[in-house]
């Protein structure tokens, strides 16, 4: 029998610019950028924030009837 694995990775944030959208045969894929960010204190005690962005690609048909929702500045999650 097969080991099977699956990798999962939950990203919320939001939407840096519109998604560029592609017909991939019958599917569609939408490609955009999600930015996170992460407030924490320095090592002075000064406190910052770190933004970091994610390069996302989202297939419709899991869990996403469209793309018409994503869009500049949306929370995504």
């Amino acid at each position: 029998m097969e080991n099977l694995t699956l990798n999962r990775v939950e990203v919320r944030g939001r939407v840096g610019q519109d998604p560029r959208i592609a017909k991939v045969g019958e599917a569609s894929v939408a490609r955009f950028s999600v930015a996170t960010n992460e407030i924490f204190k320095d090592r002075n005690g000064e406190i910052r924030e770190e933004t970091t962005w994610h390069n996302i690609s989202a297939w419709a048909g899991k869990g996403i009837a469209d793309f018409t929702k994503v869009r500049k500045g949306a929370m995504v999650s």
